[in-house]
């Protein structure tokens, strides 16, 4: 387990420490006032798990996620939806089905509107086919930090490399074009709500204006190739989010609902989480999600604790071909039990094959304390359906 985690961190400080292209504008030159993003998508797996030469068991899996960020000075909030419809055929031929779902809202409310502290909410909501009824956590707490959604800004980058290769604009763009670029892309919904179905008309002549102001237009705006182009870069294109920032969260968790009724409620704990996120050039993102729980008794601290950390690493190798590279370490100890610690590595690539169509494999290793370290096979399609 040791030498897949130092080889994981070893690929992801090769790759960050890899020259990126100088560009006029960096994701932290977008500051904006509200940032928001969403992302709802539908997918189908397929995924094979082995030990040695033996194949234990296969699964085919139907999932639905959905996500969705606001932030703004005063607050920002955050939904993530995570579902699936599972198949499960194991190594002695039998079938099993099986379904499971997660709800994850939160809330951030900033005591000043333009400080960093904030007050916050959290609510978890688990269900799957052996409960009797959802499990339930609620965690109130103090934290300081922000996030910003910069994809807009990639969007911006991206257009400006399709005008330079057609020709279209005398060089490379200033960074306060670009800015004012992807705010204008940032304001899609603004103008479908103004412009009702023939937005983009008007939508596209706003970017146009951004530019044309700048002087860089060869021709004095994009004509038919460099409308194709941005358009391209918008609808068919796939530029992954990007996000910039930090918070860290202090607060006590209860178990507001637990699965079978006779199961007494869990005593309140306290509740550590940290994430952080950074685009490393224009070609690739990082992100570390961790979250330590203990519950508040005599067991607080090391006797009986919850650990969960995160690592991912996306890299667009091209417009249609991304590089991913995840861990995922997770540690719990029990009265009287020893600490139980797992770990799973997974990296592969996604192939985006048409719009909102794109087709991935991946392989995975998965090592447990006390137990035989597992392999498999990861293959999905997935339709973006925004």
């Amino acid at each position: 387990m040791a030498y897949k985690s130092r080889l994981l961190f070893g690929l992801i400080t090769v790759v960050l420490a890899t020259p990126t292209e100088l560009k006029a504008v960096s994701p932290y030159d977008y500051k904006v006032p509200v940032s928001v993003a969403r992302l709802l998508r539908v997918s189908g797996h397929f995924s094979y798990l082995g030990s040695g030469s033996d194949i234990r068991d296969n699964n085919g899996r139907i999932s639905l996620s959905y996500s969705r960020y606001y932030n703004s000075l005063p607050y920002a909030w955050d939904l993530e939806f995570d579902g699936s419809g599972r198949i499960r055929r194991t190594g002695e031929d039998e079938q099993e089905g099986s379904y499971s779902f997660e709800v994850s809202p939160g809330i951030r409310r900033y005591i000043k509107p333009l400080g960093d502290v904030f007050y916050s909410g959290e609510l978890s909501v688990v269900r799957n086919e052996h409960y009797d009824r959802p499990d339930i956590y609620v965690t109130p707490g103090l934290g300081y930090g922000r996030f910003i959604h910069v994809t807009p800004l990639a969007r911006a980058v991206r257009i400006e490399e399709f005008l330079l290769e057609e020709g279209l604009i005398r060089g490379p763009l200033s960074k306060e074009t670009l800015v004012a670029l992807a705010q204008v892309i940032d304001r899609e919904s603004e103008y479908r709500t103004n412009f009702g179905a023939r937005y983009r008309v008007r939508w596209f002549e706003a970017m146009e204006k951004v530019i044309a102001e700048s002087g860089m237009f060869v021709h004095g705006g994009f004509g038919g190739v460099g409308t194709m182009r941005v358009y391209e870069v918008l609808y068919e294109e796939r530029v992954n989010q990007r996000f910039i920032g930090w918070w860290v969260r202090t607060g006590v968790e209860f178990q507001a609902l637990t699965p079978y009724p006779e199961r007494s409620r869990r005593d309140p704990g306290l509740s550590l989480r940290l994430r952080y996120s950074r685009p490393v050039g224009w070609k690739s993102q990082f992100g570390i999600n961790a979250e330590y729980t203990s519950p508040v008794t005599g067991d607080f601290g090391y006797d009986v604790f919850g650990l969960r950390i995160s690592f991912d690493y996306l890299y667009e190798v091209t417009n249609r071909i991304d590089f991913t590279l995840s861990n995922i370490t997770t540690a719990a100890r029990h009265p009287r039990f020893e600490t139980d610690i797992t770990e799973r590595v997974q990296s592969g690539f996604i192939f985006y094959i048409e719009n909102q169509i794109n087709f991935s494999i991946s392989g995975n290793f998965f090592k447990r304390r006390g137990n035989e370290p597992t392999h498999g096979l990861n293959m999905a399609i997935e339709y973006r359906l925004r």
